[in-house]
C-alpha cells in the first residue's frame, strides 16, 4: 500500500516521529504544505503535528483534504509536551485535546496516537515564548495551593526536555494492521 506522511513541526518533535512514521510505511516525510503532492497517488496519509493551546496546529489543512480524498485511509499522530497517560495525566485528557481538532461525530473512526514531544523554549517564536512565560506564572500560582500536577510540568519545561520515543508510535501500528 501507497503511503504519505505529512507533518507540522516547530520545535522539532513532531519531525522527528514524522521520519519515524514514514520508515515505518516506506516513504519520504513531507510537510504540510506539501500534501497534495505527496499524497496525491497514496492509500494512506499519516498526518503529525504538535498540539498548540489544546488544539493540534494545521488540522484544518488536513481536513480539508480529508473532505476532498474521502476514498483514501488517514491516521493522526498527536505530539504534545505533556506525559503519556498516567495517574497525573490520564488519557482522557489526550482524548478530549485531539477531540477539539478532530471532533467524534466527525471522525469517528479516525486512528489517531499521543507521543509525547519534548519541550525547547529557545526554540518557540517570540510570541509563544511571551505565551509561555504567562503559563509559567499562571503555574507558579498553582504550585503555589499546592498543585503537584504543576510543579512537574513546570520543572520540565523549565529544564527543557526530549522524550521522543519510537514506541509510542506502536499503538497506531497496530490500529493500521502494519504490527501483528
Amino acid at each position: 500500500m501507497k503511503s504519505a506522511v505529512v507533518f507540522r513541526s516547530q520545535t522539532g518533535s513532531a519531525k522527528t516521529y514524522a521520519n519515524w512514521m514514514a520508515e515505518e510505511v516506506g516513504c519520504i516525510p513531507e510537510p504540510l504544505e506539501n500534501i497534495e503532492s505527496a499524497a496525491a497517488d497514496a492509500e494512506l496519509v499519516v498526518f503529525v503535528s504538535w498540539f498548540h493551546a489544546a488544539s493540534i496546529k494545521g488540522s484544518k489543512r488536513f481536513q480539508a483534504f480529508m473532505a476532498e480524498h474521502p476514498e483514501k485511509r488517514y491516521a493522526v499522530v498527536a505530539v504534545g509536551a505533556t506525559p503519556m497517560p498516567c495517574d497525573l495525566w490520564p488519557a482522557s485528557e489526550h482524548e478530549e485535546a485531539f477531540r477539539r481538532s478532530f471532533p467524534a461525530e466527525s471522525y469517528p473512526d479516525l486512528p489517531w496516537v499521543y507521543c509525547r514531544g519534548g519541550f525547547h523554549f529557545e526554540r518557540l517564536g517570540a510570541l509563544d515564548k511571551i505565551a509561555m512565560r504567562i503559563y509559567f506564572k499562571m503555574l507558579e500560582g498553582e504550585i503555589a495551593r499546592g498543585n503537584k500536577r504543576e510543579q512537574i510540568a513546570l520543572d520540565g519545561m523549565r529544564e527543557g526536555f526530549d522524550d521522543c520515543n519510537r514506541s509510542y508510535l506502536e499503538p497506531l501500528l497496530e490500529q493500521l494492521g502494519l504490527r501483528r
